[in-house]
């Protein structure tokens, strides 16, 4: 490289110009990282692992208490809302099919957070629920309401241990 070439890289004729693509190209990565990994984690959604665990009727019957495990193996934290989540005995719907309430939850990510939440029992089934649940036989399924950022998710709700 000659002498005047190096001279014209490191001063350049027009150092404005430079500064601003330079300053163009940073805000850009600094915008598209964020939001590349927040769509990124929305599609991994996929990925997250509801599970239940340790159900018990409570309230003189009108709940089913249950933990869930959440893992969060995304790089964005997931905020939970609220689930629609039903318990089955065979094929008889054992819960009322309403929205199952529970405080604002955020699973940090990379991390597994637990969940005690009650969902409400259809009143004319609270009997077969205890039996349900005594021999094993309840099975849950639904889905956890969220949002990765600003975008809402929906996660599937597993009996049990993982499938994964």
């Amino acid at each position: 490289m000659s002498n005047s070439n190096a001279r014209s890289a490191l001063r350049p004729e027009r150092p404005l110009l430079v500064a601003a693509v330079l300053l163009t190209a940073l805000v850009t990565a600094w915008l598209f990282v964020p939001t590349m990994v927040g769509h990124i984690a929305a599609m991994n959604v996929g990925s997250v692992d509801v599970t239940t665990s340790g159900a018990t009727v409570t309230d003189g019957g009108q709940h089913l208490t249950t933990t869930l495990t959440i893992h969060n193996p995304t790089r964005r934290d997931i905020v939970f809302y609220s689930g629609l989540i039903h318990v089955y005995d065979g094929e008889t719907q054992l819960t009322d099919g309403t929205t199952t309430p529970f405080g604002e939850t955020t699973v940090p990510a990379k991390e597994t957070v637990t969940l005690q939440v009650e969902i409400g029992l259809d009143p004319d089934r609270t009997a077969r629920a205890k039996r349900a649940i005594r021999s094993d036989s309840a099975t849950f399924s639904g889905n956890l309401r969220g949002r990765i950022g600003e975008k809402g998710i929906h996660v599937s709700v597993n009996t049990g241990g993982s499938e994964r």
